[in-house]
């Protein structure tokens, strides 16, 4: 698909990663896989690079179904190799996906042998977390140098801001395994102030001091 100059767009880097999808596909797949739907999405777990759907999600109008694997956005531009590896990580799950292995559990957070006997079959490092199991994949010499024979320059170059819901900059630490994680954040206390006249009320995170646009009087917190 052709774009506009100086058009702001993630086409570039999903279309990588469907062919890059479809090469690993071939060469170290011999072409099992089922064809998923790529995405591109936000980081919903707090450090994940990314997920795949254990069900098949979309559809088209013909009744077709598909998984989806999703690369987060907020790890985007990394090098070629890891975002690569990203994707090999989560086809190494489809892989059991579709021979009906389990490899993961805890909602799919730890990552148990299934996963590390394939993983380091298809081109991948796998280390083991204490948390999360074998679940840290880095890509061996072989698959570094695949990647970078074969995946386009310049595709991975945008990544999302990590946030807090309310769009708010996240705080981040570095775990045991070398991931980052969002550090989680406590709720504020508020509080509440009256108008006395009319008794509309309003909440404030800090002390402040609020008057009753109608009534013209300094709004209080209640006793």
């Amino acid at each position: 698909m052709r774009t506009t100059k100086g058009e702001i767009t993630l086409q570039s880097a999903i279309d990588e990663l469907q062919r890059m999808f479809r090469l690993l596909n071939k060469t170290y797949f011999g072409g099992e896989l089922e064809r998923p739907v790529i995405a591109i999405l936000t980081d919903t777990t707090s450090g994940a690079y990314g997920w795949i759907s254990v069900n098949k999600v979309w559809s088209t109008k013909d009744n077709a179904w598909f998984r989806e694997i999703n690369l987060c956005a907020e790890y985007l531009n990394r090098p070629p190799e890891l975002v690569v590896t990203t994707l090999m990580h989560e086809m190494c799950h489809l892989l059991n996906i579709q021979r009906g292995v389990q490899d993961t559990s805890r909602s799919g957070t730890y990552h148990n042998q299934h996963f590390k006997d394939v993983a380091e079959t298809h081109g991948l490092i796998v280390e083991k977390s204490v948390k999360s199991g074998w679940c840290i994949t880095t890509p061996s010499a072989e698959f570094t140098e695949l990647v970078k024979k074969h995946c386009r320059a310049g595709c991975f170059k945008l990544e999302r801001a990590k946030t807090y819901r309310d769009g708010t900059p996240k705080v981040t630490k570095t775990g045991a395994d070398g991931k980052e994680r969002t550090v989680t954040r406590t709720k504020q206390s508020s509080r509440k102030y009256v108008c006395f006249e009319c008794g509309v009320t309003v909440r404030a995170t800090k002390e402040v001091n609020i008057m009753c646009g109608d009534c013209g009087v300094t709004m209080l917190t209640p006793p």
